[in-house]
């Protein structure tokens, strides 16, 4: 029995010793170095200030390049819309020249045509 009551002791102060050496390391507090933290934020301002220059630049220019291309696209709804309005005119000319009447009419008008026993007095002012 005293033999185990020896063991159990040696156990307790070998418990204390590692707890106490624990608690040393823990109360130790690390210490950063200023010079090592001025460093760091200085490298972090070389690398960040002119990524942020690069992305500032390279977003007015896609600025630039986005209202160019909406003057473009203005420009080409307008061509679109005469373009389209000279075809359907061309379509309505096509398809008068195709009605025979309207030749008719047009040659009386413009080349003084006349049916038999018309005369055709010009407006002339």
């Amino acid at each position: 029995m005293e033999h185990a009551r020896k063991l159990d002791l040696t156990r307790q102060v070998q418990d204390k010793q590692n707890i106490t050496l624990v608690e040393e390391r823990s109360v130790k507090p690390r210490r950063r170095s200023f010079k090592k933290f001025l460093v760091r934020i200085s490298l972090f301002c070389f690398l960040t200030v002119p990524l942020f220059f690069l992305l500032q630049s390279h977003l007015e220019t896609q600025q630039h390049v986005y209202s160019t291309k909406v003057k473009q696209l203005k420009l080409a709804k307008a061509d679109l819309k005469k373009t389209k309005s000279s075809v359907e005119d061309s379509k309505r000319m096509i398809e008068q020249l195709n009605d025979d009447q309207y030749i008719i009419e047009l040659a009386r008008k413009n080349l003084f045509f006349s049916k038999k026993g018309e005369i055709i007095f010009p407006n002339i002012k």
